[in-house]
């Protein structure tokens, strides 16, 4: 180990570590958490992983500062990697292994592990090296005119906080786990949840475009997504990411909606995961 490696301390998360946390992986994805509410919806997220997994979260630190932090959760048989960040002025080498190997101890035996990568390089090798597969991702940006989307779905209907117990089994299709306790998250944020029947369901998020897609078909993904891109026409930016090259349903609508398409992160999976498509991930919660 270098003397850098050797000088971080990976220990356990703690709710007094939050505020810390929240600087340092704020940083880290250069996200700005200046306002009030900014600041309360990044700890919430935090604080929902902590509280649901506190055994799969972990600060390193140096000399009593956070430097870093990573966070797993388990969803059913599904091992997620909900956060890893180090910040780049105070972390010094070692810390993104170190608790890299912390999370994955969490397993518990689970079938199959998920990750949504950024484009970070240091970020793919550790998760490559630690045993996951990668595969490209695209992201959509842009604007969107109102003429370009069709009418939606008649069958497509709101969903309240009472029902998302009930949209489980279209995530277990999709990806092998339910999303349910993390929609409460989304919910928090001001997000709007919309399911067509039993097909399929997305979520928006003010700010933040296109949250999440699970779907049994691709027909009802592809009204969804239309659905949903009508939802936030009215973003100045529109931000849709991890969209993967099995997903070329959604791929031809946001062609279809005039949206730019780039290059941008991955989706790392090893062991037992679902088939990924119909699938759109939400970046903190697979």
């Amino acid at each position: 180990m270098s003397g850098a490696t050797a000088a971080a301390l990976v220990r356990p998360m703690a709710e007094d570590d939050i505020h810390q946390v929240a600087n340092v992986t704020a940083e880290a994805f250069s996200t700005e958490i200046s306002t009030g509410l900014a600041r309360r919806a990044w700890e919430q997220r935090l604080l929902h992983s902590l509280r649901s997994d506190p055994d799969g979260s972990f600060v390193s630190e140096r000399d009593g500062v956070v430097t870093g932090a990573a966070q797993a959760v388990i969803r059913e048989q599904l091992w997620i990697l909900s956060l890893m960040a180090v910040s780049p002025t105070l972390g010094e080498g070692g810390e993104g292994r170190a608790l890299m190997h912390s999370t994955l101890a969490y397993d518990r035996g689970c079938a199959g592990g998920l990750i949504i990568a950024s484009d970070d390089p240091r970020a793919l090798r550790l998760y490559a090296s630690s045993g996951f597969a990668l595969e490209a991702t695209f992201k959509a940006t842009g604007t969107i005119e109102r003429a370009l989307i069709p009418d939606a779905h008649p069958a497509i209907t709101a969903v309240g906080r009472a029902e998302l117990d009930s949209l489980g089994s279209i995530s277990r299709t999709a990806r092998g786990a339910a999303h349910t306790p993390d929609l409460e998250v989304a919910l928090f944020r001001g997000s709007s949840i919309s399911r067509l029947e039993d097909r399929g369901f997305i979520v928006t998020m003010p700010g933040r475009g296109l949250w999440a897609l699970a779907a049994r078909d691709e027909q009802a993904a592809t009204a969804l997504l239309w659905y949903g891109l009508n939802q936030v026409r009215d973003e100045p930016n529109i931000d849709i990411g991890w969209i993967s090259g099995r997903q070329q349903w959604a791929i031809d609508v946001l062609l279809a909606a005039r949206l730019s398409i780039t290059s941008y992160g991955a989706v790392c999976t090893r062991g037992a995961v679902g088939p990924l498509r119909p699938y759109i991930p939400s970046p903190s919660f697979a």
